[in-house]
């Protein structure tokens, strides 16, 4: 089963305004220090539900799931993220498809490519409201760490075309481009369930940033970035494997 605690409390530590430096390493594409924990995939009825890391031939292990039988909701719950070339290889193929993508939980790194290749696309329930988010940087080297600007292209050109009429050049290039480091991120969070105060953007361009140095975006939110297609929050049932389990 995968841990959901670590994603959790890094984002406690940001939403709460304390800084996350002690616990920025949980969102590294691939930490030395954290390896990668094999995707979790449960089909119930036409919902599959995905959990866990994304690694290589993950993209082969996805597919076939919707071939088996028809899905109408992929729903992405607590996701680290993980390797960039399947999670594009989902997210174009994904696209093709009339699905509908739902996350509940931290929905980080190349997570958020495979969400934004949904039809429609939606926030859910079964974590907290402020731990429901939308996290997106650019790719880096999974044993160190490293910063991969050159493939950064790749994933803007895929954000640019799902995002439309509402894409926002700026802030993608500071998600992708600006990051200090593979811990740092854009986070955009739920809408419907947050105050107004818990709805804003923010670009922290490292894990070790304070979060009264993060830069807030007061105006932008997952519906005007074109992140969602709606802003209502769907209510479903995480299976009991997936739901969250703080200490």
């Amino acid at each position: 089963m995968f841990n959901s605690s670590n994603a959790c409390k890094w984002l406690h530590c940001v939403f709460t305004r304390i800084s996350f430096k002690a616990l920025g390493w949980c969102v590294l594409l691939g930490s030395v220090s954290l390896p990668a924990i094999a995707i979790q995939i449960q089909r119930i009825e036409s919902d599959v539900f995905v959990s866990g890391d994304i690694v290589a031939n993950d993209d082969v292990k996805l597919r076939a799931e919707f071939e088996a039988a028809p899905v109408k909701r992929l729903i992405l719950v607590n996701s680290r993220g993980g390797h960039l070339n399947a999670s594009l290889n989902i997210a174009r193929w994904l696209a093709t498809q009339p699905v509908t993508t739902l996350v509940s939980g931290p929905c980080l790194s190349a997570c958020s490519l495979i969400f934004m290749a949904g039809k429609e696309r939606m926030y859910a329930t079964g974590f907290e409201p402020r731990l429901t988010v939308i996290g997106i940087h650019g790719p880096s080297l999974p044993l160190t760490g490293q910063m991969l600007p050159e493939r950064a292209g790749e994933m803007l050109a895929f954000y640019k075309e799902r995002m439309g009429p509402k894409y926002d050049a700026q802030l993608l290039h500071t998600a992708l481009y600006e990051m200090k480091d593979a811990s740092g991120f854009v986070l955009v969070r739920e809408i419907s369930r947050n105050p107004p105060k818990d709805r804003i953007t923010l670009h922290c361009p490292t894990a070790g940033t304070p979060r009264w140095r993060c830069t807030e975006y007061p105006r932008l939110d997952a519906f005007t970035l074109g992140l969602v297609t709606a802003t209502e929050t769907v209510s479903l049932q995480l299976p009991d494997s997936m739901r969250p389990r703080m200490p």
